[in-house]
């Protein structure tokens, strides 16, 4: 009986991380490759720091591109994002949104948080402080090892 509960287990785990894969898979097809993506939130006051050093943390993160993408659908961020660069805001579908923030969610206990994106548009870091320069330029080059 011991085994076969064991068996099962085993079975499930698997199942369990094949499924995960394959969602992560799924994912990556609408996520941006070469970038980090900064999530932000009007009421993440270390947010509002980091999209004060945008151009800086841009310059760190070169070769790559950073996106800034909001954790939430409020007036206040909608207005935060306002200062940001057209071209360097992501809105991203709503099922992505979704995937996005489960990710967040899963990485981090709340913002500020980031991901870093490979040129196979998969996750290969993440970040779960303010983000600054030397430390975009750290987890982009651990991502292109």
């Amino acid at each position: 009986m011991l085994a076969l509960a064991r068996s099962f287990c085993g079975i499930l785990c698997i199942l369990l991380f094949l499924g995960e894969a394959r969602a992560q898979s799924a994912d990556s097809a609408h996520l941006p490759p070469e970038t980090i993506l900064l999530f932000v939130a009007s009421w993440c006051a270390p947010c509002h720091g980091e999209l004060a050093q945008l151009s800086e943390i841009g310059r760190g993160a070169q070769p790559y591109r950073i996106l800034v993408v909001p954790f939430d659908d409020s007036r206040a961020t909608r207005a935060m994002l306002n200062a940001v660069p057209a071209a360097q805001r992501w809105q991203p579908d709503r099922a992505t949104q979704r995937s996005l923030a489960a990710e967040v969610e899963r990485r981090s206990a709340g913002l500020p948080f980031s991901l870093v994106i490979d040129r196979d548009a998969r996750i290969c870091a993440a970040h779960a402080e303010a983000l600054d320069a030397a430390k975009a330029a750290a987890m982009v080059s651990a991502c292109r090892r």
